[in-house]
């Protein structure tokens, strides 16, 4: 009767599955909208410039916006050359001693004796020195 009963229950559990956990919800969510803007002013001439650019990124999640502006104007550069002096005094100079090198703190003795090589290969090239 027992082994009835687990049979009856794995059909029942087989015939009812999924039904305990609901299916996955496919939700539609509104599209990212973003914009961008460039733009240049110039004067005439084009000596100055003021360059924008903008962008601006909103989802429904969160919402960025980056702005960028650059003032280009080289009147404010340019300036006049300041007055020589007739007379400009040399600037004052005193004599400077030169400095004084350590001794060398390693002494090095000559070599005693000097190696020579020779090398013959099985192909018949050799040298030596």
């Amino acid at each position: 009767m027992f082994s009835k009963i687990i049979v009856l229950a794995c059909i029942l559990a087989m015939s009812n599955a999924g039904i305990l956990a609901p299916a996955g919800q496919y939700t539609l969510t509104p599209a990212a909208l973003t914009s961008t803007s460039d733009n240049i002013l110039r004067s005439s001439g084009n000596l100055a410039q003021i360059a924008t650019q903008s962008k601006t990124v909103a989802t429904p999640f969160s919402s960025t916006s980056r702005s960028d502006i650059r003032v280009t104007n080289p009147a404010i550069y340019a300036h006049t050359a300041p007055v020589a002096y007739a007379a400009a005094h040399a600037p004052l100079a005193a004599p400077l001693a030169a400095p004084v090198s350590p001794l060398l703190g390693v002494a090095y003795s000559p070599a005693v004796a000097v190696s020579h090589m020779a090398y013959s290969s099985p192909i018949g090239v050799s040298y030596s020195w």
